[in-house]
């Protein structure tokens, strides 16, 4: 009787452990294309995706046109390549203001010529420092969630093929 019961137990811990991959494997949909139409704007969209479960590798699609990062921008998937400091498929800080680190630098180092990325972080302008004070070089366009346009471009043409064409280019700051 006892070894039945133990049989029982473990018969339902592999059912209902079976019944969870499955569960699981369903929640990530086969197709990123399909997932961003039902995600019209995820701009992180890793853990929704792949559910709780996994993690790390990038879809197929993504992979194939060297991208880094994707994402889903008005029903459609979006892909971006970092580059060697990842931060051009970052969300920037649309803020025409110095940081503290900025104003900080500048203070610091009167008349530097260009304050640098990793000072700047995530702000969408480059600065130098004008005496004691910063000044914005340049800022770069974001789009309407606050990426880097021109780092991000969609995956699929107007017929559901992949880009293959994509050029992606460095952070613009």
């Amino acid at each position: 009787m006892r070894l039945v019961v133990v049989h029982l137990a473990l018969m339902f811990v592999a059912a209902t452990s079976i019944d969870f991959s499955v569960s699981s494997a369903m929640a990530s949909p086969k197709s990123i294309a399909a997932f961003c139409k039902a995600h019209p704007d995820l701009d992180f969209p890793d853990h929704t995706f792949y559910a709780p479960t996994r993690r790390g590798d990038l879809p197929g699609e993504v992979a194939a046109v060297a991208a880094t990062n994707w994402r889903c921008m008005d029903n459609k998937v979006y892909v971006c390549n970092g580059g060697a400091s990842g931060s051009a498929c970052l969300e920037d800080e649309p803020s025409r203001e110095p940081s503290r680190e900025i104003r900080e630098t500048c203070e610091d180092n009167p008349g530097q010529s260009l304050v640098a990325i990793a000072v700047i972080g995530n702000s969408s302008s480059t600065w130098r420092c004008q005496g004691t004070t910063a000044k914005i070089i340049k800022t770069v366009p974001l789009d309407v969630r606050g990426f880097m346009k021109g780092t991000w471009f969609p995956l699929f043409d107007a017929h559901g093929a992949i880009n293959a064409d994509i050029q992606f280019d460095a952070d613009p700051r």
